[in-house]
């Protein structure tokens, strides 16, 4: 067992996966729903077909269910579940010969009451719109990385790992692709910084 997760307070998403592991079906059915819409979301970034995400999905949580008793702790169980989802999805995406990474990447904020209540206002959808536009100029990379990022939250040795490249490489993607950002529009960063707060 990990000593450094055991020496620090479980949070519930690892007491969930904890119990999980050790065969409780409810823990899983809760993991399940609780990271279903981060799942689809996340694989919207690489196509456009839902058949494909949730057949991607749904293999994803049986492997993760046959093969319980042999996963290990971890310190954050959204992190561990989009990593092996992307390796999952990429591999479904070979089956059905589909073309990875869309461009829709304008979607990336409409899915809490905070959010809809800001978009509701007239001048906040003209910004979104900016800020959509602006994203959208972002090489495929820069896009994900941003998106892990600010919206799903991680950390950038979490992306490094998760993208499988180095840290630094990561903090170089993030600070290019807001310095675009910021050369196209300045308020785009005062955009992100109420975002994640």
């Amino acid at each position: 067992m990990n000593h450094n997760i055991k020496s620090k307070q479980l949070s519930q998403e690892q007491i969930l996966w904890n119990l999980f592991r050790e065969g409780d079906e409810v823990a899983f059915t809760q993991l399940s729903k609780q990271f279903y819409k981060t799942l689809v979301h996340y694989g919207g970034k690489f196509t456009s077909n839902s058949q494909i995400i949730e057949d991607a999905i749904q293999d994803l949580l049986i492997k993760l269910w046959l093969r319980r008793a042999s996963l290990t702790e971890v310190e954050s169980v959204k992190f561990y579940l989009l990593r092996a989802f992307r390796n999952q999805l990429f591999k479904t995406l070979q089956t059905f010969k589909a073309v990875p990474l869309e461009d829709d990447f304008d979607d990336i904020h409409f899915e809490d009451s905070s959010e809809t209540s800001f978009i509701e206002e007239e001048s906040s959808k003209t910004m979104l719109h900016k800020v959509s536009y602006s994203l959208q100029q972002l090489p495929e990379r820069q896009r994900e990385i941003l998106y892990l990022r600010f919206y799903q939250d991680l950390r950038v040795e979490e992306i490094a790992q998760l993208l499988q490249i180095k840290p630094q490489s990561v903090s170089n993607t993030i600070q290019r692709a807001l310095a675009t950002l910021r050369e196209n529009w300045e308020i785009i960063l005062m955009f992100f910084c109420w975002f994640v707060c």
